[in-house]
């Protein structure tokens, strides 16, 4: 399988991802190829996104048949800004859970992963979104949107 090189995202885009802690990501259900969407938190470290998840999960087991993803990010401040990443996912094993403590420290205001979340078989993965087109337009060009978010 070829896989198309990664692209650089636009600065618009970066603060977008940011700026925001929620995101979908959309998958390939392995069981028939429909499109599969969940809310997940992530971490952007300036460069990538990365969301930590379970080898039980589908998001999980659907990469593992198909690797590509699309993953979205509305603008917390401004509805009508968004970034779309659209690529390929890496799995990568995740075993101390320091990359998932991240994670929810970024949505939980600081707050650490609470040592129960997880079963004690299940193993943590690092999921490494890695785009190929970038998409992040303004909607109605931004006539809609919060004037203060408008820089």
């Amino acid at each position: 399988m070829h896989v198309a090189k990664t692209v650089v995202i636009p600065e618009p885009s970066r603060r977008i991802l940011a700026e925001n802690g929620l995101g979908i990501l959309t998958t390939l259900r392995a069981k028939d190829g429909l499109p599969s969407s969940n809310p997940v938190g992530y971490v952007w470290d300036g460069e990538r996104v990365g969301i930590s998840t379970l080898a039980s999960r589908v998001k999980y087991k659907n990469l593992l048949a198909n690797p590509a993803v699309a993953f979205c990010v509305v603008d917390r401040t401004d509805h009508t800004r968004y970034v779309e990443l659209r690529g390929h996912a890496t799995l990568a094993p995740g075993p101390d859970r320091r990359f998932l403590d991240r994670q929810f420290r970024r949505q939980a205001g600081g707050q650490p992963a609470p040592k129960d979340l997880d079963a004690p078989h299940e193993q943590r993965y690092v999921i490494w979104i890695h785009p190929v087109q970038v998409s992040s337009p303004v909607l109605y060009g931004g006539r809609c949107g919060r004037p203060e978010a408008r820089d």
